[in-house]
């Protein structure tokens, strides 16, 4: 093949990849132009002095646009006002430029890679109400396998009816996170949680409003609860199973699941003091010291670091051979 003919094909050959390649590219570039998709839902949260507003946006979505303009307006029937642009991977923004009863509309508008503005979202409505008051005298008590929270109401009467409560845990001091314990605001000054026996943990309560926005208050102060301060009750129905080498003692079990045993404490006839002899998971104990002269026991129940009081004490004689 000549020359000329060799560079005759090879033009033909690139001309028809140039072709083939800006056919591919052809598409993805037109769809660039489209407008980019709005943001279907918008929602609001009332908590202390912000007004919280976020939005679901699919991420693969949010590969094509820059981000997302919020507008606001103050009162029906005003003008909507660019108030800020945030970038792609927006989902909330805090508002702070707000009065207690004044009503706020709120739309978004996305904003394209190629700077094509979406349709405008549905328009969100908020009406921010006075705050109620944090709630006080925060208090709790042990059960068998619980703790049990409780509060002082902030408000009785008719007043209370709208009155709702959100209670939030921590395993560090002063620091909680947005998501409260109880799946649904509680309508009680109460709640009841899992008992934990290995370390602190903490509590805050905050009151908000039965409404859309939720109208969330500051947080009560802190309740801090030490399993080193739960005191197991007194173990019960202390018995015992005399016989010439061996003492056998048994009682209940006590019912609290935080229980992790039992100290029993002995005191022979020649002794003035008692004395632990051993310790039992199980409510029993078995004594091997042959039982040669009359001796007292009692036992106690340990918690995560403190002994209930004692139980009965009881006395063990030497059997009598017939």
């Amino acid at each position: 093949m000549k020359t000329g003919n060799k560079f005759f094909v090879l033009f033909i050959a690139l001309s028809v990849l140039f072709a083939i390649s800006c056919g591919k590219k052809g598409d993805p570039t037109l769809k660039s132009f489209e407008k980019p998709q709005a943001v279907k839902d918008i929602k609001a949260v009332h908590r202390e002095d912000e007004l919280i507003i976020s939005w679901s946006y699919a991420s693969s979505e949010r590969e094509k646009i820059k981000g997302f303009y919020i507008e606001k307006a103050i009162g029906a029937g005003q003008d909507f006002k660019n108030i800020i642009f945030l970038k792609s991977d927006a989902a909330q923004f805090i508002d702070k430029d707000f009065k207690a009863g004044n009503t706020y509309l709120y739309k978004m508008r996305t904003y394209s890679l190629r700077d094509v503005i979406s349709y405008d979202s549905p328009v969100m409505k908020a009406f921010p109400k006075e705050l109620p008051k944090p709630p006080v005298k925060l208090s709790y008590k042990t059960t068998n396998d619980s703790i049990e929270i409780a509060w002082q109401a902030t408000v009785a009467g008719q007043e209370a009816v709208g009155i709702r409560y959100n209670i939030y845990k921590s395993y560090e001091k002063g620091k909680y996170g947005a998501s409260p314990l109880n799946s649904v605001p509680l309508k009680e000054p109460a709640f009841k949680n899992k008992i934990e026996t290995e370390k602190s943990v903490y509590y805050t309560v905050r009151a908000l409003l039965d409404t859309d926005l939720k109208d969330e208050g500051y947080p009560s102060e802190e309740l801090e609860i030490n399993p080193g301060s739960f005191v197991p009750s007194k173990p019960n129905k202390l018995k015992y199973v005399p016989s010439s080498q061996k003492v056998y003692l048994i009682w209940d079990e006590n019912q609290e699941i935080w229980t992790k045993g039992y100290r029993i404490y002995r005191k022979k006839a020649s002794e003035t003091e008692f004395k632990l002899i051993g310790e039992s998971i199980l409510p029993a104990f078995t004594d091997n010291e042959p039982l040669s002269s009359k001796r007292s026991y009692y036992i106690t129940a340990v918690g995560p670091k403190r002994e209930s009081t004692s139980s009965e004490i009881i006395e063990v004689h030497p059997l009598v051979e017939r």
